[in-house]
């Protein structure tokens, strides 16, 4: 697949997506998790067969859309956005397939139970569909980080790292991310384009009532060796709910887009062939 054209919708926040393959005949949203951007959704990009058009979208406060004050970073705000503009990214009458990785999983849940009739199916990647007291602790931990600076772009991609930091890959795929990643400041610095306010101290929604409303077939996909959706807790989402289906890509970690990219190609592209 060739590489992505740029767009923005002039919304409130205005928006910033990526596309490829605009002659697609089956439209598949992608939503990038907390911190990330729709760059994130290249190396399964380019695992996609020519049918799809694909397009990710940069969530307020990422990538090249724009922050929002007072802040207001929580899965349905991050949900209404895309329920604002999917007529913009659809021909009309056309509903097509969202897919969110953590953060943006829990974007499509809040998607999926209260716009759901927008929506052809759904797809669920690796999100936190429970929490722990740990968890929650880790969470307000990132609302005090500081924002951190860098004299110079080598500087930068030389300090990028993934949170959390695991799964074996490729440098050369964490050097394409952080370059895509990163931002100049006003002072001449480099820093990550990322509204911090977006680390706001919680998930901001209970996942399993969300999963409760959800009328849409919807796939949960879990890497193998995550910490974040509990083999237990996906397993509970999907006896609470005969729209859901569980699948684990085997031997992988939480950033599984960038880890097993063709894994999860295929793993969409079975499951919107189900449901022709």
């Amino acid at each position: 697949m060739s590489e992505p054209s740029s767009h923005l919708i002039d919304y409130s926040p205005r928006l910033h997506y990526l596309e490829w393959n605009p002659s697609g005949r089956t439209t598949v949203i992608l939503l990038h998790g907390n911190s990330a951007n729709a760059w994130w959704w290249a190396p399964v990009a380019r695992e996609m067969p020519p049918q799809y058009r694909l397009v990710a979208l940069d969530q307020r406060g990422h990538g090249d859309s724009e922050w929002v004050r007072p802040p207001a970073y929580a899965p349905q705000d991050y949900a209404s956005d895309l329920a604002g503009i999917i007529g913009h990214l659809v021909d009309r009458g056309e509903r097509p397939i969202v897919v969110g990785h953590s953060m943006g999983g829990l974007t499509t849940l809040a998607f999926a139970a209260h716009h759901g009739q927008l929506a052809r199916a759904a797809v669920v990647i690796d999100a936190a569909i429970t929490s722990s007291r740990g968890r929650d602790r880790y969470l307000r931990r990132l609302k005090s980080l500081p924002v951190v600076t860098y004299p110079d772009l080598d500087t930068a991609k030389a300090r990028f790292r993934l949170m959390p930091d695991e799964g074996g890959i490729p440098q050369e795929t964490i050097h394409a991310i952080a370059e895509k990643s990163l931002a100049v400041t006003e002072d001449g610095r480099w820093t990550l384009k990322f509204d911090r306010e977006s680390f706001f101290g919680s998930d901001g929604i209970n996942p399993m009532e969300a999963i409760r409303q959800v009328r849409l077939p919807t796939l949960l996909l879990r890497a193998e060796r995550s910490r974040i959706m509990m083999p237990e807790a996906a397993r509970e989402a999907c006896e609470q709910n005969s729209h859901l289906r569980l699948e684990t890509i085997p031997d992988s970690h939480h950033h599984v887009l960038l880890e097993k990219p063709r894994n999860v190609a295929i793993a969409i592209e079975k499951f919107a062939e189900s449901l022709e």
